[in-house]
């Protein structure tokens, strides 16, 4: 009969006497089952544990992906409304300078196709989870770039216009520089001297001796002095073509090369001259043409005409 049972001899040193066991072979299955059960279940166990790990890294950084894409996307959001609030205003600002809206280049915006730059692609990629996100930073951030670069160019070209025009409308006269009544206006007239048919080419506008005239616009004053049948007068170039002509003062309370501003004093009223009373002669010189001041005056506000003055502004 076959033994059912396995010796096992133990020896502790040479000199000491071998020690016998024996298990069984039931006992022996058991075990080697039991220890390849172990060995098994603590590869598995490994195993696991690694493949856990890995997935807590990946965890980390689609959770820290996740929460770039989400700033990102918020970012690019606020940006993309911002962007719209400058383009509407430019628009704008551009219909009432009346510069031409189509005159400014617009960025180029895609209209679909996956190899396209979207000004919306980046906010699209984060909403649907899909893309890199430096990928999608960088193409989306070009087109962004390209629009604030087409806004910019029309602002400062909108800025340059409306510069000028402040500064145009810094140039013209359009105040009077006295109030008082018109005894005589630009155009054909009775000579108060000789009785004949003259052109007279300002106004005459009477007030009190020693009333204030005032500058009607911004300019450099280029004369100031004495000048023949005028008396003292005083001569302000405005630029933009603008200068602005004043006789019969008084005295003069400005030099040459002295800047002024509307509204400042640059003499009083008075009877320097050939005159019959005390009055200013004020004359308006568009790009060395006299014309009627009346086109420019905006506020006429205190003038009276004489009854055989004609209020024309036309001429």
């Amino acid at each position: 009969m076959a033994k059912r049972f396995f010796t096992i001899l133990v020896l502790p040193d040479a000199t000491s006497p071998a020690r016998k066991f024996q298990i069984s072979k039931t006992v022996m299955t058991v075990v080697s089952s039991v220890a390849a059960v172990s060995i098994l279940a603590l590869t598995f166990f490994l195993y696991q544990y690694v493949n856990l790990n890995v997935r807590m890294l990946e965890l980390r950084q689609l959770r820290q992906e996740a929460s770039e894409r989400s700033l990102l996307s918020e970012k690019v959001s606020q940006l993309e409304a911002e962007l719209s609030k400058i383009r509407e205003l430019d628009q704008r600002l551009r219909v009432v300078a009346g510069l031409n809206k189509g005159g400014e280049q617009q960025a180029p915006l895609a209209q679909g196709g996956s190899d396209t730059v979207s000004r919306t692609a980046l906010v699209d990629a984060l909403k649907q989870r899909t893309g890199r996100v430096a990928d999608w930073v960088n193409r989306d951030l070009t087109a962004l770039g390209q629009e604030i670069s087409s806004r910019a160019r029309s602002l400062r070209e909108l800025k340059t216009y409306l510069e000028e025009k402040v500064a145009s409308l810094a140039s013209t006269p359009t105040i009077l520089p006295i109030k008082g009544l018109v005894t005589a206006g630009y155009g054909y007239r009775k000579s108060p001297f000789t009785g004949q048919r003259e052109f007279h080419e300002g106004l005459d506008i009477a007030a009190p001796y020693g009333t204030p005239i005032l500058a009607t616009a911004d300019g450099i004053v280029s004369f100031a002095g004495p000048l023949v049948a005028y008396g003292n007068v005083v001569f302000v170039d405005h630029g933009h073509g603008f200068a602005t002509f004043y006789g019969h003062n008084s005295t003069n309370r400005v030099r040459e090369g002295q800047r002024v501003r509307r509204g400042d004093i640059v003499a009083y009223v008075g009877t320097t001259g050939r005159t019959t009373g005390p009055h200013v002669h004020y004359e308006v010189h568009v790009d060395g043409v006299i014309s009627n001041p009346l086109k420019y005056a905006i506020d006429t506000s205190g003038i009276k005409f004489a009854g055989d003055v004609e209020p024309d502004s036309s001429s």
